[in-house]
This record gives C-alpha cells, structure tokens and sequence, in this order.
C-alpha cells in the first residue's frame, strides 16, 4: 500500500515537473547524490541550534495565515521546498511519510519559493497533507540559514531551535524521527526511510539567497 502510494505521488511529481520546466523529468539517480551535503553545510545547521527562530505569520495556499516559529501546543517542523528542484520531489514523500509517522502530534510546515499559483499546483500534485507557504523573496529561507531545498528546522513548543539538517538520507530521516519522539515525550518508534539514499543529499540553492557570512 505505502508503495502504491509512493508510486501515485511519484507519477504526480513528474507531470508537475514537465509542465513547469518544459520537458520529461527523468527521475532522479540516488546512488550519485547531486548536491551531497559538505564538511562545511554539516558545520553551518549547528549555528542556530539552541536559538529561538525568527518568528513569521504568512499565508498558506488556502490564504489561511501560517505561524511559523513561536510558541505553540506542538513541536514544529519547517522545510523547504524549490520550485522545480528534483531534490524537492524525491524528498517529498520522505518527509510526508514522517508527518503520517507522527500522526499529527508534530506540526509540519513547508516554506517553498514559488509564486502562489505554483505553490497550489505543488500541494495539489504531491497531494501534500500540510501547510505550504509560499515565500518566493525568501525571507523565511534567509531568517532560517536554508540556501537550498530540502533543509529543515525543528523546533520545540517555545520556538527554540533545537536541530536543523542540510538536506535528507537514511541517518538524516532517523535522527529527525529521534529528536520529535524526545520533544514528544514519547518512545521513539522506527521509521522506515524505504527509499532515502544512505548519503546525506541536499538540494538546489534559492536565488537571491545570500550568505549570512558575506553580508
């Protein structure tokens, strides 16, 4: 069933690609990672650990306004999402399959860059169960240190910052289903990453990100 599933919203996700890049998209090969994660980007998601997030209140693609950081009943997740990125694709059902791990209990929150149309396609495609918020200034990306797709922040009830990953792989996925079950309160249960590449794999940069460190 999980397998059907994947498959339904792989089929979406290809569709979706082609219609916005104007061509076929081919799929994604997950023994060569793209953009694996470096020495340097491990070294960078430390930097705001420990620290509260900057707080934003933007409208999802329903128009229904978004808190993202703050305090809150749960803990939160916020990744992001590049318009076209095939990184973003291959981990969608990923991340999807994390939030149906947790059944609720943690809120999660996807930050793309497209425009609001493009966004809606994006939820409506990769059927995606969450929030979307659109940000194509990026601001949240830059508040938040994410220059590319599929960086994440979690963050416990009070908004503080309490782990932030550069991208997504097998250890990545497990260290995230980790750290929600101690927020929680709750034994941790595995989670199965099925498809995830056992390299830490990141995606592709926004534009008009700019380096904090060369500000």
């Amino acid at each position: 069933m999980i397998f059907c599933s994947l498959l339904v919203i792989a089929g979406g996700a290809f569709a979706y690609m082609a219609s916005i890049r104007g061509k076929a998209f081919v799929g994604a090969d997950l023994g060569q990672p793209r953009h694996p994660v470096t020495a340097e980007m491990e070294a960078g998601v430390v930097k705001l650990n420990r620290k509260v997030g900057k707080f934003f209140k933007l409208p999802d693609t329903t128009g229904k306004p978004v808190p993202i950081g703050g305090q809150g009943p749960k803990p939160q997740f916020v990744y992001f999402v590049k318009k076209g990125c095939p990184c973003s694709f291959d981990a969608e059902p990923l991340i999807q399959g994390l939030y149906k791990h947790f059944g609720g209990r943690v809120e999660f929150i996807a930050v793309t860059d497209a425009k609001m149309e493009d966004a809606k396609h994006w939820v409506t495609d990769m059927t995606v169960p969450y929030p979307v918020v659109p940000n194509p200034k990026v601001e949240v990306m830059q508040a938040y240190e994410a220059p590319a797709s599929v960086y994440s922040t979690l963050m416990d009830q009070n908004g503080m910052i309490v782990k932030r990953w550069a991208g997504y792989s097998v250890d990545y996925l497990n260290q995230m289903n980790t750290e929600m079950a101690r927020l929680l309160g709750e034994p941790m249960k595995p989670f199965d990453p099925t498809y995830a590449p056992k390299t830490r794999t990141s995606g592709c940069s926004f534009e008009g990100y700019k380096n904090p460190a060369k500000k």
